[in-house]
């Protein structure tokens, strides 16, 4: 693949960006709108051969009722007031599925009947890591025929060197992606309490157990099934250019309650994504295998 020009793969591959948000409370809707607003500003700014890579920006917002922490119902609204003269910026309201796999799934096949061959799903909180610079990485990655990139930003760099690519921000080539089932809903968060089951962790900070779902990590079965389908096709690559910060994770003062579900999220990360491999009889080692030669231990 990496035979043909960079003008020639760019004029043949589009590239979309999938953004998913909520805010359960009605006072966090203007810090939700605000971080979907400094990505897609970055994305505007970002250029790969003098020319914006992304062609089309899906927000998802996560609006199903069936669970108590999704959206409070007024951020779509707020997202199409902003960027009602946005072109290319696409706002949907998500009233059916869970936030880690269903959404995602949603997303990746509007984006596909819009001709995006390649997603790059992000946190809005990783918006800093939106450069040009990044973005050609990306496009080189795919032109050498990855079917899942991962920036490693700081907060998961070694998982994302190791091959366990993170959403936070990645990028997937739609068709494989679909070949493999996309994102397997074994990972969905779960509606009801009564059939959850939880990994119980340790915040260094606050010396106390935390407690999370065996959810999320959808990355860890698809990326699993591509190696076994494609061989090694994980690239993972180093972030860089002007103006990338480190990942900015909720403030504990301002927002004490997205803060503690991070630091769930971060001290059970490694256990949840050995969890879900073992389910289909896989180890974490296996995604390591899974990297593709020139992008192996890009940190050495």
């Amino acid at each position: 693949m990496a035979a043909i020009t960079r003008e020639e793969f760019l004029a043949n591959n589009n590239f979309g960006m999938i953004l998913r948000t909520y805010a359960t409370r009605k006072n966090d809707v203007s810090n939700r709108v605000a971080m979907i607003k400094k990505v897609v500003r970055a994305t505007h700014n970002a250029f790969v051969d003098g020319k914006q890579l992304v062609k089309r920006i899906d927000i998802l917002v996560w609006t199903d009722k069936d669970f108590p922490e999704s959206d409070c119902g007024e951020t779509a609204a707020t997202l199409q007031k902003k960027f009602a003269k946005e072109k290319n910026v696409f706002i949907s309201e998500f009233p059916h599925g869970d936030i880690f796999c269903s959404i995602l799934n949603g997303g990746v096949y509007r984006a596909g009947q819009n001709g995006i061959r390649y997603s790059i799903i992000i946190s809005p909180e990783a918006y800093s890591y939106v450069t040009s610079e990044i973005f050609s990485d990306i496009v080189e990655a795919a032109r050498d025929g990855a079917l899942a990139i991962g920036v490693a930003i700081d907060e998961l760099e070694d998982s994302v060197l190791d091959g366990r690519i993170a959403n936070t921000f990645a990028v997937w080539n739609n068709q494989a992606l679909a070949s493999v089932g996309l994102f397997d809903l074994d990972a969905a968060k779960p509606f009801n309490e009564h059939v959850a089951h939880y990994l119980r962790g340790w915040d260094r900070e606050s010396e106390e157990n935390v407690y999370y779902h065996l959810a999320g990590v959808e990355e860890m079965i698809p990326l699993a099934r591509l190696i076994d389908e494609y061989g090694p096709c994980v690239a993972p690559i180093l972030p860089r250019g002007n103006g990338f910060r480190r990942y900015k994770a909720p403030d504990s003062r301002r927002h004490p309650y997205l803060y503690a579900k991070h630091i769930q999220k971060m001290e059970t990360k490694l256990e949840r994504q050995t969890a879900l491999l073992a389910s289909i009889n896989v180890d974490i080692s296996y995604l390591e295998g899974g990297v593709m030669s020139k992008y192996k231990k890009v940190h050495s």
